[in-house]
């Protein structure tokens, strides 16, 4: 477009306030403060993470911003790409003025237009029985949208019953364009069926790896094993280690109508009860490494000193027989109690000459260099910001949640993630080099500065002193704050939070597309260079990796594709990542719900992350949820005054008042890092969990 190349347009990616749909964002490109778009109007039907052009409006119209003397303001032009797939989960009414010949979709999610839908679309009975309908969700689609106010759409189909958990599921799924049906069947010719023997002329073309002590390191329930380990000692006293890929690009032939179908899905998504596979079911059986079968990979080796140096690495195509399908608890047990004598049972099934004490010696091998090798990484910049991962157990028969519990990052978890990360950026070193127009990578842009600069100068005012130079300096500045009190624990649960908020997302991108160094960096491994090549049963990214790595090793002529292909493939592998990650929240939250509806409510510590004029943010230490907490509708008598300092509200002084039941008053302050005490209980109208303050028997307690 001519108005960016003269400079007079800013070209970025729409974000909507979710609490406010009136307010939209793209970033500044000198990292500065958000460029904001105010309105409907200026928002001139663009939907969130849309790709736009927007043009400043004249400087008198930018408003006075809480945190800044004025906000930098635009209007949409243009949309180069509708990213949002433009459908909504809402429920159908009648309009207000009694039109007959259409009815008015209102969204669940209010960054969606209200949708009128002809009447010829709804149900039949519709306008004599509305009432019927009232709690039934639709998904609707946008099929044009002249009015500002108001777009015109279909109803594509009746989900079911707000509340109802299958049917919230299934809403979910369909609000964030999931496809979860089934593969066709005629797609199943393009790849061998099962029970699949690996071609005697194949395996004589591979590095035969069959009797080498190679085992799996996953989930307790994984299924899709796209990952193995294996480490020898040398007589130099070096290490031998490989990381060995499943490999999915000898089953998946790229160009075929079944590759185009699982480029076009681009990654598993996984909800709480139910996994959505990348791939046809048969097909991630085939690929799996499941343990006592022959299975093809891919292998990147490593000969590495006793200290972690790495001094020499080469790739091969492999064929394996893993000896054993060990899960996370196993390993810790391994890292934890090296010389345990494993009772019958107490282990997976061990194939072939190897024995649990030959697992154990390997294992404590690779744990003790990826000890190093973690040390090293964080001493020489690394950032990592801790995100809680809800997890649930299920009744076998019901489905319904009995417990929950938040994620732990264990030594064996750490064990996995090192040697996975380093075999991602040894193949984005080689891809890079041999491609250096093709290569698919990924990069992680550094935070939005100004937001970081601001939260800096916040948490200074309480105590905290982050240093946000870089990402290893955040790191280390934050880790000063960290502890094993409960009291540590939740001020870092309140850091992380705040610092996750600035961060962009990594994205995939083709190298061709990038001008300079420093839009290939990855800012929270801080590296230069990396990709996903581990994980091929469930990325359809790593799969392009894989395609890509076997022409730079020989294996296959070079890929017929140009730079925008890969590009294209990219846009949607970011696209669909994300949507699978958001579906995925949002099940852990619907379980939540559920399980606080079957054993609630549950009264809970919460940390104080956010104030505001009427309400304040928490996170809930328990589960790691972000819960927003009302003051204009407290229980019991109460009296509240907001504390600002530069126009900006720092705490919230709530005044408890006696009563009948409770003959004294109390003064409670509510600021960042404030302890409180919360009540959380599902919503009576929805699947969604909402969180009262509970009356505290003292002043709440300070963190900093």
């Amino acid at each position: 477009m001519a108005g960016l190349e003269a400079n007079a347009l800013i070209k970025g990616v729409i974000r909507i306030n979710q609490r406010n749909y009136r307010e939209a964002y793209i970033n500044s490109p000198d990292k500065d403060q958000d460029i904001m778009i105010e309105g409907m109007r200026n928002r001139n039907r663009a939907l969130e993470r849309d790709e736009v052009a927007v043009r400043l409006n004249p400087r008198p119209e930018w408003k006075v911003r809480d945190t800044f003397i004025f906000g930098v303001e635009a209007c949409v032009v243009y949309i180069f790409e509708k990213v949002h797939p433009r459908v909504g989960v809402g429920f159908l009414k009648p309009l207000p003025d009694q039109n007959k010949n259409f009815a008015l979709l209102s969204p669940r999610d209010s960054r969606i237009p209200r949708i009128r839908i002809p009447i010829a679309k709804c149900p039949a009975n519709f306008l004599t029985e509305a009432d019927k309908y009232k709690d039934v969700m639709f998904l609707a689609r946008i099929e044009d949208w002249q009015d500002v106010r108001y777009a015109v759409g279909d109803i594509i189909e009746e989900i079911g019953t707000c509340g109802d958990l299958k049917s919230e599921t299934m809403a979910l799924l369909l609000e964030n364009d999931i496809e979860f049906s089934p593969y066709d069947i005629e797609l199943y010719q393009y790849f061998p069926r099962s029970p699949f023997q690996i071609p005697e002329e194949e395996i004589q073309s591979r590095c035969d790896l069959r009797d080498e002590c190679i085992f799996t390191i996953d989930p307790l329930t994984a299924r899709d094993l796209d990952d193995a380990v294996s480490c020898k000692e040398l007589d130099n006293g070096n290490f031998k280690i490989g990381v060995h890929i499943s490999d999915v690009s000898y089953f998946l032939k790229e160009g075929t109508p079944l590759d185009q179908a699982v480029a076009k899905k681009a990654t598993t998504t996984y909800l709480v009860s139910s996994v959505f596979h990348m791939l046809p079911k048969e097909m991630c059986l085939m690929c799996s490494l499941l343990p006592g079968d022959d299975k093809l990979a891919f292998s990147v080796f490593w000969e590495i000193s006793p200290e972690a140096e790495i001094v020499s690495h080469y790739f091969t195509r492999s064929v394996i027989r893993s000896c054993a399908q060990l899960a996370y608890e196993h390993t810790q047990i391994m890292l934890e109690n090296p010389d345990k004598e494993w009772g019958e049972g107490e282990l997976p099934q061990i194939y072939g000459k190897y024995t649990p004490k030959d697992l154990s010696r390997v294992m404590n091998h690779m744990n003790r260099l990826a000890v190093i090798m973690r040390e090293k990484r964080f001493e020489s910049g690394a950032l990592r910001i801790e995100q809680p991962k809800l997890q649930f157990m299920l009744e076998s028969g019901s489905g319904l949640p009995l417990e929950y519990s938040v994620y732990a990052n264990k030594e064996c978890h750490r064990l996995i993630e090192e040697f996975m990360l380093l075999a991602n950026m040894t193949v984005a070193k080689q891809l890079s080099t041999d491609f250096p127009e093709l290569a698919f990578l990924r990069c992680h842009p550094s935070p939005h500065q100004f937001v970081m600069e601001e939260l800096q100068k916040s948490l200074e005012q309480r105590g905290i002193f982050l240093d946000i130079k870089s990402a290893g300096a955040l790191q280390a500045s934050m880790s000063r704050y960290a502890g094993d009190d409960f009291v540590s624990r939740a001020r870092m649960m309140v850091l992380n939070n705040l610092c996750a908020k600035p961060m962009a997302q990594a994205k995939y991108f083709c190298a061709k597309f990038k001008d300079v160094e420093e839009e290939f960096w990855h800012y929270a491994l801080n590296v230069p260079l990396y990709t996903h090549f581990t994980s091929p049963i469930r990325r359809y990214a790593d799969v392009m990796v894989h395609r890509l790595l076997c022409s730079c090793l020989g294996y296959s002529p070079k890929p017929n594709w140009n730079p925008e292909y890969v590009q294209t493939i990219a846009a949607n592998c970011n696209r669909q990542k994300y949507q699978a990650k958001r579906a995925g929240e949002q099940s852990n939250e619907l379980y939540l719900a559920v399980y606080i509806g079957l054993h609630g409510p549950l009264v809970e510590e919460a940390v104080v992350t956010d104030v505001k004029d009427f309400s304040f943010d928490v996170i809930v230490c328990s589960t790691g949820q972000v819960q927003r907490i009302y003051t204009n509708n407290l229980p019991f008598p109460n009296r509240v005054t907001c504390r600002t300092e530069d126009k900006k509200v720092i705490a919230q002084e709530i005044e408890w008042l006696p009563t009948d039941e409770i003959p004294f008053g109390t003064l409670q302050v509510v600021e960042i890092f404030s302890i409180v005490t919360v009540e959380l209980f599902r919503s009576s109208a929805s699947l969604k969990v909402e969180t009262h303050l509970l009356r505290p028997s003292r002043s709440g307690l300070f963190l900093a």
